[in-house]
């Protein structure tokens, strides 16, 4: 008489294929998403930028009160995964230099920050340039 259905060993074969699959597939999936979060992040940033120079053309001097540009206190990206904040570039004043860093927030904080200064230097978790 012919069996119908699975055995025990075929099931047990098909669930390990299933965890080396989802083992590939999830990870792909978060790099994925936080990639896509950093392209946010760096959206934000060169919109601020621009408002930093529209700013500067006309006050002659950059400013680290991002309601003057008509942003919020304390902007965050479309995705929230990064808060704005804006600064001097080290030691240079506002009158020459304005930096701008995004804070990564949430499950964002495993890439690290973003930083852009109006001099065009940008960083990516203390490295310069930012990531493709």
């Amino acid at each position: 008489m012919k069996q119908k259905g699975f055995n025990l060993i075929e099931l047990m074969i098909v669930l390990v294929i299933i965890g080396i699959l989802a083992g590939v597939a999830i990870p792909a999936y978060q790099d994925n998403v936080m990639r896509s979060s950093r392209g946010d992040g760096m959206t934000i940033l060169l919109d601020i930028m621009r408002a930093q120079e529209n700013f500067f053309a006309n006050e002659f001097t950059y400013t680290t009160d991002l309601t003057d540009l008509n942003y919020n206190a304390s902007q965050s990206s479309a995705s929230g995964k990064y808060i704005i904040t804006a600064g001097t570039c080290g030691g240079d004043p506002l009158t020459q230099c304005v930096s701008l860093t995004a804070t990564a927030q949430q499950g964002q904080t495993t890439d690290g920050n973003l930083t852009l200064d109006s001099r065009g230097n940008r960083t990516h978790n203390g490295n310069t340039g930012w990531p493709k």
